[in-house]
């Protein structure tokens, strides 16, 4: 897990967002629990797939469904701290890719988290992994820039 700490580049997050954890998401050791952190980056990854026009589940009954999780706490957060998240996308595939994440406190720009999401594209009609195509691989596919 610790290589996550060095994984990502900075050019591979596309966006970012900003949330703040709330009292009900902390543990009795007054910091963000593990599964409430998960559900920060679920937000995040939708916020960011939201941002691309592209919704859970679209006409064609396809979408992307998340296949592995992996966290690496750098530092603990507490409640009502502001966290920015930055996304990106990795290691894109025929069939899906990673969304990665790197979480930072508003106020100073510490670090908080790294972490990792597979996904694949999925056809809930087929109940079957689909191949990566269309408006699915257009929302994840980093473009370059030009003027």
């Amino acid at each position: 897990m610790s290589d996550l700490e060095n994984e990502f580049g900075e050019g591979s997050f596309v966006f970012e967002t900003v949330m703040r954890v709330r009292h009900t998401e902390i543990g009795f050791g007054q910091h963000l629990t593990i599964d409430a952190m998960v559900a920060l980056l679920a937000e995040a990854r939708a916020r960011f797939l939201y941002s691309k026009g592209v919704k859970e589940i679209n006409s064609d009954y396809q979408g992307f469904i998340i296949t592995n999780v992996a966290t690496y706490f750098v530092s603990r957060a507490k409640a009502r701290e502001e966290l920015l998240f930055e996304v990106g996308v990795q290691n894109i595939t025929d069939n899906g890719g990673d969304f990665i994440f790197k979480v930072t406190r508003m106020y100073d720009g510490s670090d908080v988290a790294r972490a990792v999401m597979g996904f694949v594209a999925y056809d809930y009609r087929l109940n079957q992994e689909v191949p990566l195509k269309g408006a699915l691989r257009e929302a994840v596919e980093l473009k370059e820039f030009a003027i």
